[in-house]
């Protein structure tokens, strides 16, 4: 009977450490799926963020696209995120029971070089000429179109429409370059950070993240060639900035009046 009751109580401890052990996994994989959840809620942040801006620069909201530009960055912030893919790293290899990362080759991003960043950028000399190109086609095309004499002050009417649509069109291209910073990173960029992560690579994991933030640091730059195209819009036609622009022309006049 002794030996019935060591046996028992044996069994016992092993099924005990066995319910354990199966407890230490459960929250293991828990805490695992939880920080792998906040790698990837950065694309669903990046595309909210984009959704945004698309509605501000509509309504011509410069406060608002502004915002959204530091917006973008903070969600794109090393800071925040490295910590965040580190123990995501750090608790995938303990999950899948693999080798884990040394962790002092996860302690910095690596540095990209120019031709790996492949983010979409604008510099305020690309936008003026490229608009202006478009402008000078646009402008032979109409004077074409309009050849008489008799056509003049039609030509005219059309060439200072064109002239407006080019400054028009400049401000939305610099505004939606916020845009296509905010697809490449959620649609193209952060996939790879995610399926990187989860399978614990981390030297590609850590990669993709360097590519993120570099994407992320030319938010505000962008926002700030926005600005300048659409003062410019501002001040050639108030009136076609909408709402925002009677509301700067009440403004501008209340000034004057001071």
């Amino acid at each position: 009977m002794s030996e019935l009751i060591k046996l028992v109580t044996a069994l016992e401890r092993r099924v005990q450490e066995a319910g354990e052990a199966q407890q230490v996994a459960d929250r293991l994989w828990d805490a695992t799926e939880e920080i792998l959840r906040e790698v990837r809620a950065i694309a669903t942040s990046v595309s909210e963020i984009r959704f945004e801006i698309d509605g501000y620069i509509g309504e011509n909201d410069y406060i608002a696209v502004e915002r959204s530009a530091y917006e973008l960055r903070g969600a794109t912030d090393t800071g925040r995120l490295l910590p965040v893919l580190r123990q995501a790293l750090l608790l995938v290899a303990l999950r899948d029971g693999s080798s884990l990362p040394d962790p002092t080759s996860i302690e910095l991003l690596p540095e990209l070089s120019d031709t790996v960043m492949e983010h979409p950028t604008l510099s305020l000399e690309e936008l003026f000429r490229d608009s202006k190109q478009e402008l000078e086609a646009q402008e032979e095309s109409l004077r074409t179109i309009w050849c008489d004499e008799d056509d003049e002050p039609e030509l005219e009417d059309h060439l200072h429409e064109a002239r407006l649509n080019s400054v028009r069109d400049r401000a939305t291209r610099a505004g939606r370059q916020l845009m296509e910073l905010c697809e490449y990173i959620s649609e193209v960029l952060c996939p790879e950070l995610v399926t990187s992560t989860e399978a614990g690579n981390s030297e590609v994991a850590l990669r993709a993240l360097a590519a993120v933030s570099a994407a992320g640091e030319e938010a505000v730059p962008a926002y700030k060639i926005y600005e300048v195209a659409l003062s410019e819009q501002y001040e050639r036609s108030p009136t076609s900035l909408g709402a925002m622009g009677e509301h700067l022309m009440l403004f501008e006049g209340w000034l004057n009046t001071q």
